[in-house]
C-alpha cells in the first residue's frame, strides 16, 4: 500500500506545471560580445544580468504609469 503511494506522488508531480517560463532572446554577435563583457566586468552572469534588466524595466514602466494616472495624464 506504501509503495502505490509512492507511485502516485512521483506521477503528481511529473504532472504538476512548471514554475519557470523558458524565453528565447537572439542577439547579433556584435551586441551580445559586448554585453558578455559588460556583464563579467560588473560580476553577473549574462542570464542574471538580462533578469535584473527586464525587472527594472518593468518596475519604471509601473511607476511612470502610477504617476501618468495621479496627473491625469493619458497616452
Amino acid at each position: 500500500m506504501a509503495e502505490n503511494r509512492a507511485k502516485k506522488s512521483t506521477s503528481a508531480k511529473k504532472t504538476a506545471k512548471p514554475t519557470v517560463k523558458k524565453v528565447s532572446v537572439s542577439f547579433d554577435k556584435e551586441f551580445y560580445s559586448e554585453l558578455e563583457s559588460y556583464v563579467k566586468s560588473v560580476g553577473y552572469g549574462v542570464e542574471d544580468y538580462i533578469k535584473k534588466a527586464v525587472k527594472e524595466k518593468l518596475d519604471s514602466d509601473r511607476i511612470s504609469s502610477m504617476i501618468d494616472s495621479m496627473s491625469g495624464w493619458k497616452k
